[in-house]
């Protein structure tokens, strides 16, 4: 009989060990953000942001990567990025990263440390090196009281070579783990034109949370010679969640929300024109918004794809940027199709500061899509 109950300890020991790559358990719907550390402006919008309204936030705040460290010893990599690393002192941006997260546990939320990148497939195919850089984000998880890592591969992903680093990486927090006691998060942010097999989608889930989608910059943006069309066409954003990214169980991927558009002058909607789309245009936030309507700019629904367009009086300008009744269809539809949650870009470009007389800042639609969830989704 003891040899039985050996035998069962042992599996299930191992079953513990294989099972370690799972999901952390994180009940209900998810509303997350990013935050680009570079952004704080001062200590007042730390103090006056209600981080109780969200579970995660992906913090862009590390160190700049140059890859061909990872081919050195690992002892040079700790120093760099971890040892001898330090936030800038200063009254905002990077300087004001360890009170974002220190307000955003006091809030009972958690923050994710972002490692941004467009040439990770420079080293995640060699594995030592793969294995160096996460043993790095680890180490820095653990110095500056991160909850978690989230890998943002913005654009040559390969899928093998990302369920690789991600397995790693994985490995990396489990260690860390069983030293602290404390759960470690691990999620990951694709564009998305990405394709997974069903069996690598499968394999990737075992080592990571949740996926999060970016389905914005949808419209050509300001970076490529492209068509300026709409941020975040509901209709296309539809299409290519519910075929492409089917592989994935809805339960594994977040939705991304846009609180940001894009301005452009002239140029019109949907019309191809010459050079490249940072001629004519730029980066917009919702804040910007508001001062534009002052002054007779219209909006005009496209009811195709389910958001609007803002256009000048003259309509020699425009703006593609959601409105609440399109983010309200987009709420609709992540709820129909039970996908886990929603996450921003960005915790900045909707930020107001409390007015006279308030302790708290407000966003015009994170605050919206809270209610939303409050009212609707299951806690």
């Amino acid at each position: 009989m003891r040899r039985y109950i050996f035998i069962f300890y042992l599996s299930a020991v191992w079953t513990l060990a294989c099972c370690s790559d799972g999901a952390r358990n994180v009940s209900g719907f998810i509303h997350a953000t990013y935050s680009v550390g570079g952004r704080l402006k001062n200590m007042d919008e730390i103090r006056q942001s209600d981080f109780r309204q969200i579970q995660f936030v992906y913090l862009m705040a590390c160190p700049p990567l140059e890859m061909a460290d990872f081919a050195r010893d690992k002892q040079f990599i700790a120093d760099k990025y971890v040892n001898n690393f330090s936030y800038p002192a200063g009254e905002e941006g990077d300087a004001l990263v360890p009170f974002l997260i220190e307000k955003v546990h006091a809030d009972g939320s958690k923050v994710l440390i972002s490692f941004p990148g467009v040439d990770f497939d420079r080293i995640v195919h060699v594995p030592e090196q793969r294995q160096k850089f996460a043993a790095m984000m680890a180490q820095f998880t653990d110095k500056f009281g991160y909850d978690g890592i989230e890998i943002d591969w913005e654009h040559t992903v390969t899928p093998h070579t990302h369920l690789w680093l991600m397995r790693d990486i994985r490995k990396e927090l489990d260690r860390l783990a069983e030293k602290s006691g404390k759960v470690y998060y691990l999620t990951t942010a694709l564009n998305s034109v990405h394709q997974y097999s069903k069996s690598v989608a499968d394999s990737l889930c075992r080592y990571v949370d949740w996926v999060n989608l970016m389905m914005y910059d949808m419209g050509g943006g300001i970076w490529e010679d492209a068509v300026a069309t709409h941020n975040t066409p509901l209709g296309d954003i539809r299409e290519i969640v519910e075929n492409r990214w089917g592989v994935f169980e809805p339960q594994k991927l977040c939705i991304g929300l846009a609180s940001y558009g894009f301005y452009y002058k002239g140029i019109k909607p949907g019309i191809k024109v010459e050079g490249c789309l940072k001629d004519y245009g730029r980066y917009f936030d919702y804040n910007e918004l508001p001062a534009l309507l002052q002054n007779g700019w219209i909006e005009e629904y496209d009811a195709v794809q389910e958001v609007p367009y803002y256009f000048s009086p003259d309509k020699e300008e425009f703006v593609t940027i959601d409105n609440l009744m399109s983010l309200e269809k987009k709420m609709d539809w992540v709820k129909k199709q039970n996908y886990r949650g929603v996450f921003w870009w960005e915790f900045h470009s909707d930020f107001q500061f409390a007015r006279e007389g308030e302790s708290r800042g407000t966003h015009y639609f994170m605050d919206f899509v809270s209610g939303y969830i409050q009212k609707n989704m299951e806690k």
